[in-house]
């Protein structure tokens, strides 16, 4: 028969009341006797009640994550700075994946509320245009913190997409490339649709256009699609001298069709990703690409919506946005040119 909390009370002689406030680490009891309470839990095997708890304090101390993809690295990084702060606060997680699927989404979120989640961080499927998510987001009933895909009138904890497309394609330009392609996500995505503006804005401002065929979209988290579209632009009357890939697989599989066309990254054709995956600078020839935060993107959304909690109202919508960083490797530096002779 499993060990119940008057068991525990029981054999050290305290009250119901003492033992469950010991549980909670409450301040107002000795260190002397959560210790003893700790040491008959263990010695007894006492697993609490956690739903039975929450009916009496309306607290369950979980969170709700949901994302669109697990097997992308960005998430990964991304859960382990939410789970680094919610952790510590003494929240745990309950971890939902979409498939990118915004009807999946929706049945998540629901069996999250049904769990008595205090709170949702959540990536959406959803198109950034989409009202009735937008929509729902205002009454579902706890906080929510959004992370990666923006939506109006929602926190949002992410990268500054724009930001990332124009400092990605301003570094190949500064290396002196002119032919400059885009190899985009889907345009449904509002980080794709970011990362395309601050591509546009960065040619604009050095008067560089863009030709037909210069841009392509391309799945995000699938070499293949970049190997593919980078082989379609190969095959142009004047090919580009230099692709921004909105994610790191995209250019990956861009890089590949480049090698297989013996053309080298960087002196043939210049490339660069986003996501700074890790195996990224263990290439055959090191990838180019924007760091986006994605540890301190979780640490903020989980700040965020702690804070939201803990207030127990709903606060005004925040974006945080944290800053890029540009990390140079070999694939879109050009090799300096010798001097011609007699010079």
């Amino acid at each position: 028969m499993a060990t119940r909390l008057k068991d525990i009370a029981k054999s050290l002689n305290l009250s119901i009341s003492t033992v469950s406030a010991a549980l909670q680490n409450r301040p107002d009891i000795r260190a002397e006797t959560r210790e003893r309470v700790w040491k008959k839990v263990r010695e007894l095997n006492y697993h609490p009640n956690s739903l039975a708890r929450s009916l009496v304090t309306r607290r369950t101390h979980i969170l709700g994550l949901v994302v669109p993809d697990l097997s992308r690295s960005f998430f990964a990084e991304v859960t382990k700075g939410i789970d680094a702060l919610a952790s510590a606060a003494g929240y745990s997680l309950l971890l939902c994946n979409t498939g990118e699927d915004a009807a999946r989404e929706d049945r998540e979120i629901s069996m999250l509320l049904s769990q008595r989640v205090e709170g949702l961080i959540v990536a959406s499927a959803h198109k950034p245009n989409s009202r009735s998510f937008s929509k729902r987001l205002a009454g579902i009933g706890v906080p929510v913190v959004l992370i990666d895909r923006r939506f109006p009138k929602a926190h949002f904890v992410g990268g500054d997409d724009e930001r990332i497309g124009h400092l990605a394609t301003k570094h190949l330009i500064d290396q002196g490339y002119a032919r400059i392609a885009h190899l985009s996500g889907p345009q449904n995505i509002s980080t794709a649709i970011g990362r395309r503006k601050g591509y546009g804005k960065a040619l604009r401002e050095a008067a560089l256009s863009v030709p037909d065929g210069y841009t392509i979209e391309a799945p995000y988290h699938q070499e293949s699609g970049g190997f593919e579209a980078m082989q379609q632009m190969l095959r142009l009357p004047e090919p580009p001298d230099a692709v921004f890939a909105a994610s790191d697989p995209i250019a990956i599989g861009a890089m590949q069709a480049l090698l297989e066309a013996g053309v080298e990254p960087g002196p043939g054709i210049g490339l660069i990703g986003v996501g700074n995956h890790r195996y990224g600078e263990h290439l055959r020839v090191p990838l180019s690409t924007v760091e986006q935060g994605r540890v301190e993107i979780g640490r903020k959304a989980a700040s965020l919506l702690l804070q939201s909690i803990g207030e127990g109202h709903f606060r005004e919508p925040q974006a945080v946005l944290i800053e890029p960083e540009l990390v140079i490797r070999a694939s879109s530096v050009r090799r300096p040119q010798a001097p011609s002779a007699g010079r």
